[in-house]
């Protein structure tokens, strides 16, 4: 009888353990907590699985290069200046440096067209590790290899961002690095002091030549690097096109030829070589990050010694800088390098040391080749011809590069340097296919057990049997697998990893099947098919909307249909702010400079408005002050950045919870309580937007009171999945209304001008995404207006419906504009639905929070207390 009271016990813990504890649907916290696991290995695993990271720790040096033709070497960097404004306006001494003393070119950049990715190109050779995002911006957050670490002394002088990366942390006594203070890097031109930051970094340099340069006169590689901040700043402020930026580059032109003077007269041996160039270009609106033309190409010139005088356009890969600086001083090349030496730079004299030169970095890239091929786990039985074909070339090249014919060998380690590259490109990219499999499955997974959350209810009669053959599948499956792993002797853990995870993913949807069963409503059963259809329609006019901008005015006139056939509640104000939505898509995306005039007339809207539609004298008092103030700070007859604009902004919240938390009139204090800092941070016809917006969600049918319990489940109908899609389709709305690919990935520090100028990242990170997540966050207060959370749960399903076709799509080929826009729809896809939840459950205080309530609710305590 105790056994079977006993067993029974059992029995009944079984089941509780596998409906409430196990089963990720009926726990919510589990599936909030296992949804954000889920979406940030999927954005993660996407980016590793094509851009995984290209460093290789403990990769043997190349030897040094003897007789090298230049003792030391000076780089410098002018940031943000792009080549179609330097060629257009050449500077008096770099134009005659191009025609009579060097050579030049086109330095080619990848996406992102930043200024740390760009310095790493630079000075590593290597293209940004994706991981070094989610590891920091002024920390050097992987080990790398620089030039500066195999020089024998180095010193920099520049930004604090830029020297910090290779001098914070560095194990190396060799490098030294001097930045000036970073509240110097400021945006306001009117500051009166625009090429200070530049003026500082030649001063320092004439300063260490006149007191330290004499300790290392007869010293060979050594490294000199100037970065130079101030055409980035100039260009931000006053943008590229302007007089201030082709000033600020002929200052730099001026220094640099005083620089080289006095260099020349200080060391006297004509042992010195010269190399400007710059990290990224910059948009005729001044912003930089994407992949145009204007940001990519930068320009690039070579002068001194070991450098040949040509006066032809010899275009590189920013990579490539890298050997060639290595090439000039003869230091070693940096272990992780990509680039290949531009031999056509060097000195044609000496054919012998060029050969060497390029023999060296054969050598380089092949010791990456052998490292990559361990961490691919690929079976070493099976090696691939490429590789044994440069095996084969590197041991005959070995034994003529000093007595073989010259320009035979030049040509042939060339071709065996391209089969190196081709070769390390397999296997980095030899897993890649099996990632995206697993994650596929993982991803699947994922949508189901969130489909089965919307829609599910709990059988009247579960099989636990089932249920625990499937535990004990699982449980066997995550020990088998990485013995499996272990067994064969893959030095990565990667692979092993992503295929658990989808092992997961389907245990929880097989549990999820045995105890749970599809309650999927279809009321207004004749309109099913036409759902279906409008469904559909929306998600192929986001999908392809993502690449072309204006098909999202055509998913403006489906939602339009939408609402006309089946929904049937649309009121006429409705219909007309639809049809002005149709028309923004189709615009211009905004402007490069701001459009004062527009901006002005959207706060006159506003105001009119105030005066015309609030009863209340108080209330109208208030917000036409408030709008008032903020069209001021736009004029700028009032400085917004000591204090104004964070007044504006953080009273936001208390101007709208005065209002009545009756749900019409509290909709109508968040749109103009969120109206105020937007305008700060627009530059165009971004309020113009949000008010058309604002006033077409004010127009969807409202509950009586909003859901007070957030915790009530109810079946997911069909009326909620085509809501879903409609919401799913306004929240990409709210960035291609205005925006398109390249201006969302871009940086232009004029929206953030009235809080700040002086270059504070973070500070402009959290303004930016203030600015993109207001409209985001309209849409998440007009949900509560809905009565249900379904509808948030359904964009949240259709958004990683729509991402997973996408994470196909990003991959390494092609150019790095498609490269980085295919990255960039990915993640907006993915990225966007989950923000717009969290938007969702966020804003719900802004729609019920009333002060009187709380002030109600603490005197209850008090008296309940006494």
């Amino acid at each position: 009888m105790f056994m079977h009271d006993e067993s029974n016990r059992n029995v009944v813990y079984y089941k509780r353990l596998c409906y409430k504890r196990l089963n990720i649907i009926s726990n919510n916290y589990l599936f909030a907590i296992w949804g954000l696991v889920m979406h940030l290995i999927l954005l993660w695993g996407v980016l590793n699985a094509n851009f995984h990271s290209p460093i290789v720790q403990g990769l043997p040096n190349v030897p040094v290069l003897q007789n090298a033709p230049a003792k030391r070497l000076v780089l410098f960097v002018a940031d943000g200046l792009r080549f179609r404004t330097f060629i257009d306006s050449l500077p008096d001494f770099l134009n005659d440096v191009m025609m009579h003393k060097g050579t030049w070119g086109v330095s080619h950049t990848r996406m992102p067209t930043e200024s740390r990715p760009g310095i790493v190109a630079i000075c590593a050779g290597l293209y940004e590790d994706p991981s070094a995002i989610f590891k920091g911006w002024k920390e050097n957050p992987v080990d790398f290899d620089s030039i500066f670490n195999q020089s024998h002394r180095s010193w920099a002088w520049g930004s604090p961002d830029i020297i910090s990366i290779f001098t914070k942390g560095a194990l190396l006594e060799n490098i030294q690095g001097y930045s000036y203070p970073a509240e110097w890097q400021n945006f306001d031109i009117a500051h009166g002091q625009i090429w200070r930051l530049d003026s500082w970094v030649f001063d320092k340099y004439v300063d260490w030549l006149r007191a330290e340069a004499h300790k290392v006169k007869d010293t060979e590689r050594i490294v000199l690097f100037l970065h130079l901040l101030g055409c980035d700043t100039t260009g931000h402020a006053a943008k590229p096109y302007s007089k201030e930026y082709v000033d600020n580059m002929n200052y730099v032109d001026r220094k640099i030829k005083g620089v080289v003077r006095m260099t020349e007269e200080f060391f006297g041996d004509n042992a010195t070589a010269y190399i400007f160039t710059s990290d990224h270009g910059m948009t005729d609106w001044g912003s930089h990050g994407s992949g145009s033309t204007d940001e990519t190409e930068t320009p690039f010139i070579a002068w001194g010694a070991g450098i040949g005088a040509q006066n032809i356009r010899q275009d590189i890969e920013q990579v490539d800088v890298t050997p060639l600086i290595s090439s000039l001083i003869g230091a070693p090349i940096p272990a992780n390098n990509e680039g290949v030496v531009p031999w056509h730079y060097l000195n044609a004299t000496d054919i012998k040391y060029v050969n060497r030169a390029l023999f060296n970095n054969l050598k380089q890239l092949n010791f990456q080749v052998k490292a990559m091929k361990e961490m691919s786990c690929k079976d070493r039985r099976y090696a691939d011809k490429r590789e044994q074909e440069v095996d084969k070339k590197i041991s005959h090249l070995y034994k003529y590069v000093e007595t073989g014919i010259p320009d035979e060998n030049l040509n042939e380690i060339v071709d065996t340097i391209k089969s190196a590259k081709d070769v390390l490109k397999y296997y980095r990219q030899y897993q890649r296919t099996q990632f995206l499999l697993y994650l596929s499955m993982m991803w699947i997974g994922w949508i189901i057990v969130l489909f089965m959350k919307m829609s599910c209810a709990k059988q009247s009669s579960v099989q636990y049997g089932y249920v625990f053959l499937t535990d004990v599948l699982f449980f066997f499956s995550i020990i088998l697998i990485p013995a499996m792993h272990k067994i064969t002797g893959c030095n990565s853990w990667r692979l092993p990893i992503y295929v658990l995870f989808a092992i997961f993913s389907f245990w929880q949807v097989i549990r999820s099947a045995l105890v749970y069963s599809v309650k999927l409503k279809l009321y207004n059963t004749k309109y099913y098919w036409i759902i279906m259809t409008e469904i559909v329609l929306l998600l192929g006019t986001m999908f392809i909307g993502l690449t072309y901008r204006p098909v999202f005015g055509i998913g403006m006139l489906c939602v339009i249909l939408a609402h006309e056939i089946v929904l049937k509640n649309s009121v006429s104000l409705f219909l007309w702010t639809a049809l002005c939505l149709v028309a923004f898509p189709f615009l211009p995306v905004v402007e490069p400079y701001p459009r004062v005039y527009i901006v002005l007339s959207s706060i006159c809207v506003a105001i009119v408005t105030v005066v015309l539609k609030w009863q209340s004298k108080c209330r109208k008092i208030i917000e036409i002050f408030r709008l008032a103030v903020t069209g001021l700070i736009y004029l700028e007859f009032i400085d917004g950045r000591s204090w104004a604009s964070w007044a504006i902004l953080l009273t936001t919240p208390l101007d709208i919870f005065t209002y009545s938390t009756r749900l019409k009139i509290r909709m109508q204090g968040i749109i103009l309580g969120l109206f105020c800092p937007l305008v700060l941070l627009s530059a165009s016809y971004e309020p113009f937007f949000f008010l058309i917006f604002a006033c077409h969600l004010y127009c969807w049918p409202q509950t009586i009171t909003v859901q007070t319990d957030q915790s009530i489940k109810k079946s997911l109908t069909i009326e909620e999945l085509l809501k879903a899609a409609i919401f799913m389709f306004y929240t990409l709305l709210c960035f291609f209304g205005t925006g398109n690919m390249a201006s969302i990935s871009s940086f232009d520090p004029s929206w953030t001008r009235h809080f700040v100028t002086v270059f504070s990242p973070f500070t402009m990170f959290l303004l930016i995404l203030f600015k993109i997540s207001i409209p985001l966050m309209l849409i998440g207060c007009t949900g509560h207006t809905l009565g249900t959370t379904n509808i948030f749960l359904g964009v949240l399903l259709l958004g990683d419906c729509l991402s997973l076709p996408l994470m196909y799509y990003v991959t390494p080929e092609g150019s790095w504009l498609d490269i980085g826009s295919a990255i960039s729809r990915f993640t907006i896809a993915m990225s966007l639905p989950c923000l717009i939840v969290l938007l969702h459950f966020l804003s719900y205080p802004l729609v019920t929070f009333s002060p009187n309530k709380f002030k109600f609710y603490v005197n209850l305590q008090k008296k309940h207390i006494v």
